[in-house]
């Protein structure tokens, strides 16, 4: 079995992690460090991204796709994109895990302004707080996770919604569970909700055979493999450069005459 996930850079790692726990599948990930940050992109150019992932992904002989972004894969879900390849939202995913009323949502610049997170919870008749924390992204890429620059801007972006009392927060982005420690000292009596956790519920588990990870770097394959080393990734695998395309649009693939399925 073959799964798909793509991502900016490193912060879908931490779907990754946990799929691989549970899965010895072998693992394709397209870490797209070369044209990262996603949260700062138009919804465009960043449709054309993931066309461009899932065309790839079909000559790789891909079975199931994983979401290791919330921003595209809001978009994803704004749009109803059809990959063409049976899909597993994170974020759909994420929103069945709040218990109590009042609840948080951080994520990137595009995440927050499409207001997925906010529409679906809304749904459950929750009473939903969103924040933008693009600035926790580079730090995670950037392997900052803490420090006196990281609590100020930790508090800088938390305590507005430590304020309207909210009881859970969502990290509804992948590169956020690598700040969970500051997030939680600044929010020490609200429920942190991990969508990598509640996505790989989604995943049936399987260890007969070890997992193995082909990485596609979309930049620096060196740099990419310094950064897997610091946040000690230990799963096996390779790295290779994915030569990304020209074009800013990406003509949309036909998949009518496949049989697909979508979570």
């Amino acid at each position: 079995m073959k799964i798909g996930l793509f991502d900016s850079g490193i912060g879908g790692i931490s779907v990754l992690k946990k799929l691989t726990y549970i899965n010895g599948a072998h693992y394709i990930y397209i870490a797209d460090t070369e044209r990262a940050p996603y949260g700062i992109k138009t919804p465009e150019v960043l449709e054309s991204f993931i066309f461009e992932f899932a065309e790839f992904f079909h000559k790789k002989g891909v079975n199931e796709i994983f979401a290791a972004c919330n921003t595209t894969d809001s978009i994803i879900l704004e749009k109803n994109l059809d990959l063409g390849i049976k899909y597993n939202s994170i974020i759909k995913a994420a929103i069945q895990a709040p218990k109590s009323e009042k609840v948080g949502v951080i994520g990137t610049n595009i995440t927050v302004s499409n207001g997925i997170y906010k529409k679906y919870l809304e749904m459950e008749n929750k009473e939903v707080y969103q924040k933008s924390t693009q600035l926790f992204v580079s730090l995670v890429e950037e392997g900052i996770f803490y420090g006196r620059m990281v609590e100020a801007i930790a508090n800088y972006y938390l305590l507005p919604l430590k304020k309207k009392n909210i009881e859970e927060l969502i990290l509804g982005c992948t590169h956020f569970p690598f700040l969970k420690g500051v997030i939680s000292r600044v929010l020490p009596k609200v429920r942190i909700i991990d969508p990598a956790e509640e996505l790989s519920k989604k995943l049936a588990k399987n260890n007969s055979k070890k997992a193995f990870v082909e990485f596609y770097v979309t930049g620096d394959p060196k740099v990419f493999e310094k950064k897997l080393k610091r946040i000690n990734f230990r799963v096996p695998y390779t790295i290779n450069k994915f030569k990304t395309k020209k074009v800013i649009q990406i003509e949309k693939p036909n998949y009518s005459d496949r049989v697909v399925g979508r979570w």
